[in-house]
């Protein structure tokens, strides 16, 4: 009985003892990762040491990141914390509330002086361009489904941010506000708008803003059973990354084929640095089984792609300027356009004015997501 007494009383020590012996022997003897397909990003290697990071202190930061992203069994400490906070009442604490349904939701995006500089590039671009612009804001999924967030959660101001955006805009020449926020809402009871692991919008969200922009700028919508809905299962978003949560189901994305196009009338054209690729298709469906499933639309992040209709309803072409929220909106708007290039300024270096005459651009899109039009500092880069 005394034996067991003193093996339980010295037990923790040696426990934590042997923690601190394990831990570092992990560390040597499991390979290093470059990516964590869970989390969706590069995962840092080990620093190499100079004479001069190691007095400046830059050697230490990289060591702690390097040992933070290569602990052994990260993943599952990473989500057991997640789950921690959220148990504890810290719901949000990684920018992402677990919501009803099994919704993750990005926690609100608080105005910035960001958005004021935005809002003036912006306003100098339209007046500028001496073509008609339209400009859209995308909220939040939080203020569209505010009826499935938690009790504990801050204030979203997705109508004030929008509000302001909108006069601005409206104020300057050539400048057009396409507001969506009441008509999202008003379907919101109807319809899934937003993916429940990702902060961008599904196909039909897509869809919907794609029929009010047609009531705005003057085209007519395909209609949607013209449409062929191809569903995927097994997506896990980035709020689904960044959360941590581990345990939350995956979902499906769809691709909306119009299957009344003529077979290989419309064509993409991805240039990324000098190197043209060409594609018939505006959807890659091998990009399904990679980590970043959103990709399967328009091939993702590029500085600048375009999108070439030899049977669209109208010889017009369009200039989009945008985020990837785009990506899943550019394949509808491509039955209305002989030509839409989009340009992406986080990735395209020039100015987007020699866009506008080299291509006889004849309308422009602005459409940000909320989180971009308040914080990217890359709307800087237009001219």
């Amino acid at each position: 009985m005394k034996q067991t007494k003193k093996f339980l009383k010295y037990m923790p020590t040696f426990v934590f003892c042997l923690v601190l012996f394990i831990i570092p022997v992990l560390y040597l003897c499991i390979a290093d990762s470059d990516f964590s397909a869970l989390e969706k990003r590069k995962l840092s290697r080990f620093p190499t040491p100079t004479v001069e990071t190691v007095f400046s202190g830059e050697f230490g930061k990289a060591f702690e990141t390097y040992l933070n992203d290569q602990m052994p069994l990260r993943t599952f400490f990473v989500g057991t914390n997640a789950y921690y906070d959220q148990i504890s009442g810290r719901n949000g604490m990684n920018g992402i509330y677990k919501a009803k349904d099994n919704y993750l939701m990005v926690t609100p995006i608080e105005e910035t002086s960001t958005l004021d500089n935005n809002l003036r590039f912006l306003g100098e671009f339209i007046e500028s361009s001496n073509v008609p612009n339209y400009v859209c804001i995308v909220p939040t999924s939080g203020y569209i489904y505010n009826d499935k967030l938690p009790l504990n959660h801050a204030e979203y101001k997705d109508d004030k941010i929008i509000d302001k955006v909108q006069k601005n805009i409206e104020s300057v020449p050539n400048g057009n506000f396409i507001n969506i926020t009441d008509k999202f809402k008003e379907l919101s009871s109807q319809e899934q708008l937003y993916y429940k692991t990702d902060h961008h919008w599904t196909a039909t969200g897509a869809y919907e803003c794609y029929k009010i922009l047609g009531e705005k700028m003057n085209f007519t919508p395909t209609p949607k059973t013209s449409f062929k809905v191809e569903s995927y299962d097994n997506f896990y978003g980035t709020n689904y990354a960044k959360s941590a949560l581990w345990f939350t189901p995956s979902e499906s994305i769809e691709l909306w084929v119009n299957q009344d196009r003529p077979s290989n009338s419309v064509k993409l054209y991805i240039n990324e640095g000098g190197e043209l690729t060409v594609s018939n298709d505006l959807f890659f469906r091998e990009n399904l089984k990679t980590s970043d499933q959103y990709t399967a639309y328009l091939d993702g992040n590029h500085g600048i792609v375009t999108i070439k209709n030899d049977n669209s309803s109208r010889d017009k072409r369009l200039l989009i300027l945008r985020d990837s929220y785009s990506h899943c909106l550019a394949p509808f708007l491509a039955d209305n356009y002989s030509e839409i290039v989009l340009a992406d300024v986080r990735y395209y270096l020039s100015p987007v004015s020699e866009i506008l005459k080299k291509e006889n651009i004849d309308e422009v899109l602005i459409i940000y997501s909320l989180d971009s039009i308040v914080n990217s500092t890359d709307i800087a880069g237009i001219y």
